[in-house]
Parts: C-alpha cells; structure tokens; sequence
C-alpha cells in the first residue's frame, strides 16, 4: 500500500507539474473553449503584463511636445478634443487606456502585426480596464480585461477566451498617421507624455528594422504573396462583414473615392504621403476603421473580400 500510495502521490505531482507548465505557457489564461484555432496563438516571451499598459496617461501641449514632423503618431479626438498618441510611447506599452469627458476608451497599437484600432471601454458592468495579456494571435498583441481575464483580438475587438467570450467592443476612430498631417488638422492637440512611470528608452524603436523587410518573427496563419508582407492594409467593417484596403491599392486614387461594404456606402480619402486614411459615411460621419499589417490581415481572414482598384 506505502508503495502504490507513493506512485500515485508521484502521478499527481506530475500531473500538477504540467499543468502548472501549461499554465505558464499561457501566462495563467483559461483557453477552454478557445474561439480560434490553438495554433494561430504563441506566447510572445512576455509574462502577463510584461509589457505595462498605460492606464493614467499624461500629456502635453502640441508646441511642448517635441516630435519630428514625420513621425508616427494614433490621434483620437471625441467631443471636439484631440489627442495624438506618439508610436514612440505605444511601442513600449501597446495598450493605453484613456478616457474624454465621459467617454472612457482603450488603444491598441501592436507593432509586430502592425495593428492600430480603438475600442470603446463601456460595457454592461461598467468600464474596462484593458493589459496586455504577452500572448499573440498571428503576431498581433492580445489584450486582456482585468474584471475578467477574457482574451480580445485587438482588430476585431472580439473576445475570444474566458468569460465574456463572444462579445464585440464598440469601435472608435483612431487614425494612424504622421504628426504633421495631425497637427495641421488638429492645431490644439494633446499629446501623449513619455511621463509613464516607466522607465524606457522612448527615443529608440526596437521595431525600426522589423516594418520595411519581410521578416516574421512568429509563426502565423496562410501566408498571401499579392503584397508586400507588412503592406499596411485598412480595414473596414459592416456588422459580420469586412473588407480590405491594401495601401498599394489605396495609392490608385489621387481624390477620394466611394466603395460599398455590405450595401453601405463608404468615402475613403486617402493621403500617401502621409500613409493615412480616413473613412466617413454618407453622411460625412467619420466611421471607425482599423489597420494592419497584410500578412496579419490575411493570416486571420483569408476568405474576406480585398479591394482591388480599377487598373
């Protein structure tokens, strides 16, 4: 009896001992019931909020802000106020969670799938607090609620895992684009401070290789060789619907251009120089979009329509 006993605390132990791993290798998620593919999931080398989101941002005037014209910055503005969020904070933090008068509200910015999209932080149980959760779907930065610990894909701004699995996040417009063409547009901006309580060389990009080569860092879904891997692709969506707007295909308009996605009319005004696009309604509304890297894009929608334009 003293031997089997043994033999059956020892499989216990081992049984505990992997789990324990699995754990681990998830960052302590529960991805039971995952809702997409197990493989299309890594762990990025991060522990769960390794790489810390911004939950009490500070910012500054636009003249004290002390950006080059030419670099990359996510601006947002509700209710007539502006913010521009600099790439080289959101590289370090990825997940910033903000609020404008009433209306709270989450960035995610991933820079190895080339993600920007914002979400609106109002849910039925009140606001969300969003981390970073150091897990990756096909290279994009899966963010975490904290009230629950459920998984969200960071374009779709759908739960995938834990306990609000299935819900969707309102969109907000965020736009991704250079200061100058923010700046002009939006002359009393604020700008995100590199005041983070954060210690981090926020004048270096650790990424800047990563965006011109073709280089995948993690395995992903179906490769597509249409475009350059990192072609940055606009994304738009119509209830379960999406399309896709390659840049390379964007750059075929010289004015703005009307398309329909799911028998809704859209206005897509384009600037190249700046690499920035902008989408409004019928109305002239401006309608929530996301971008992302191509091989991200396709990687995790390779049946969805991609605009081609006229040749």
């Amino acid at each position: 009896m003293g031997a089997a006993r043994c033999l059956a605390a020892g499989l216990l132990l081992a049984a505990s001992v992997v789990a324990t791993a699995q754990d681990d290798a998830w960052n302590g998620f529960d991805l039971s019931g995952l809702a997409v593919p197990q493989q299309t999931l890594v762990n990025g080398g991060q522990p769960r909020d390794g790489i810390p989101a911004l939950s009490t941002p500070k910012f500054t005037p636009a003249n004290e802000a002390g950006l080059g014209f030419d670099e990359r910055v996510v601006g947002v503005e509700i209710d007539g106020v502006a913010r521009a969020y600099p790439r080289r904070v959101l590289v370090w933090h990825e997940v910033v969670n903000d609020r404008i008068g009433e209306r709270p509200f989450v960035l995610i910015y991933s820079p190895l799938s080339g993600t920007v999209a914002g979400f609106d932080a109002r849910s039925a149980k009140g606001v969300d607090e969003f981390g970073v959760s150091g897990l990756l779907y096909n290279s994009a930065t899966l963010p975490f609620d904290r009230a629950s610990g459920s998984l969200w894909l960071p374009l779709e701004g759908v739960a995938i895992a834990g306990p609000r699995k299935g819900e969707r996040l309102t969109g907000i417009v965020a736009t991704e684009t250079s200061w100058a063409d923010w700046l002009t547009r939006h002359p009393d901006t604020q700008v995100l401070s590199s005041d983070t309580g954060h210690q981090r060389p926020y004048g270096q990009d650790p990424y800047a290789d990563y965006v011109s080569n073709s280089e995948l860092r993690f395995p992903v879904g179906p490769l597509d060789a249409r475009y350059h891997p990192k072609e940055p692709v606009l994304v738009l969506r119509h209830g379960a619907h999406y399309r896709a707007y390659p840049f390379a295909e964007l750059t075929a308009h010289d004015a703005p251009f009307t398309d329909t996605v799911d028998g809704v009319r859209y206005t897509i005004d384009f600037n190249y120089a700046d690499q920035r696009a902008l989408v409004t309604d019928a109305a002239g509304k401006p309608v929530p979009a996301a971008t992302e890297y191509w091989f991200a894009w396709h990687a995790g929608h390779p049946s969805e329509p991609v605009y081609q334009a006229p040749r």
